[in-house]
């Protein structure tokens, strides 16, 4: 018998993890993957109402919900990753007992889940954005797919570390939900870097997450440019993240196995 390398067996693993995730979100729920596009939905028409059916356009000229879409989506993506990364290594712990099985498998299952439930709820969104009449059109798709796989990483990478501290610390777990409220409302989701008083501006902008978002709304939309967002200030924060991560996760990986 051939046996297998060490990526072919983590490849299996991960695969037959993935479908268990699909199965577990999904399978035992009725109409589990509308609930999925449901969520974000509902959280762009609560913002459309608050500013008005009337305000067709944002402040930016681009169609209000197509910009509360691109903000919405993508916050979703990495608060999704980061929350049941966050909590992967508790809710899989009797698969450690199978040394096939690593802890960081169960993580990129589930990123990958995510990946896939976010992929589908954007197409279907920017589908439904052409059906009620907004300018929906993709200026940049490399340029848009590029900054989504920086996202992933970068919501990976924080994902991995609070998954590998709050293995062991409940009270970090509620921390990091903590911090994720007020995130929602700095990240940009519902405005713009422009129209940020002066003062309070570079206060916000430390927050990467508000680059990410900028910076696919100007590969979104033509006629959406930011000045604020950095692709260096993106990229530092994504290669920092996944190396911190992975040298957490080497340094406690045991730790977490025999826990």
């Amino acid at each position: 018998m051939n046996k297998r390398s060490s990526w072919e067996i983590q490849k299996a693993v991960v695969t037959s993890l993935f479908l268990r995730e699909l199965k577990t979100r999904f399978g035992k729920q009725k109409f589990g993957y509308f609930w999925a596009i449901v969520e974000p939905a509902a959280i762009i028409v609560v913002f459309w109402v608050m500013f008005g059916f009337s305000m067709r356009k944002s402040t930016t000229g681009i169609d209000f919900p197509m910009f509360l879409m691109t903000g919405m989506v993508p916050f979703q993506l990495f608060s999704k990753i980061v929350n049941r990364s966050m909590v992967s290594f508790q809710a899989n712990r009797g698969l450690f007992n199978y040394r096939q099985v690593k802890p960081i498998d169960t993580i990129i299952a589930r990123v990958l889940v995510e990946c896939l439930v976010y992929f589908i709820v954007f197409n279907i969104f920017i589908l439904i954005g052409f059906l009620l009449g907004f300018n929906a059109r993709v200026d940049n798709i490399l340029g848009l797919l590029f900054i989504m796989i920086e996202l992933i990483f970068f919501s990976s990478g924080f994902g991995l570390i609070c998954a590998a501290i709050g293995h062991f610390s409940e009270t970090f777990i509620k921390v990091i939900g903590l911090i994720m409220r007020p995130l929602f409302f700095c990240s940009g989701i519902y405005f713009t870097v422009e129209i940020v008083p002066e003062q309070f501006r570079s206060l916000l902008l430390i927050n990467p997450l508000l680059h990410f978002l900028e910076k696919i709304r100007s590969v979104y939309f033509e006629s959406f440019y930011s000045p604020y967002a950095s692709d260096t200030y993106i990229l530092l924060w994504t290669v920092s993240l996944t190396i911190i991560s992975l040298w957490l996760y080497t340094k406690l990986q045991n730790k977490i196995i025999a826990s």
